[in-house]
């Protein structure tokens, strides 16, 4: 049985992002396993960390650091 574990910033996805994250996870495992039968064994967790809850090069890394980050590389 497929478990997939996702871990993400606390409030950084929207219901309907989460539904189609899960959606687009298991589809991948399917396709990675070539046995269609495997989807309906397929676990998708997201995991939301609480703000400051992230760490990097050994400093606390929040949820706007990380949106300011991806900001500047677009």
């Amino acid at each position: 049985m497929p478990l997939v574990q996702i871990f993400v910033p606390a409030g950084s996805l929207s219901a309907e992002m989460k539904n189609d994250m899960i959606q687009k996870v298991t589809d991948a495992v399917v396709e990675a396993e070539g046995k269609p039968v495997v989807r309906r064994y397929t676990w998708v967790h997201i995991n939301e960390v609480p703000d400051g809850g992230w760490g990097m090069s050994g400093k606390v890394v929040t949820l706007d650091a990380m949106k300011q980050s991806t900001e500047t590389t677009k």
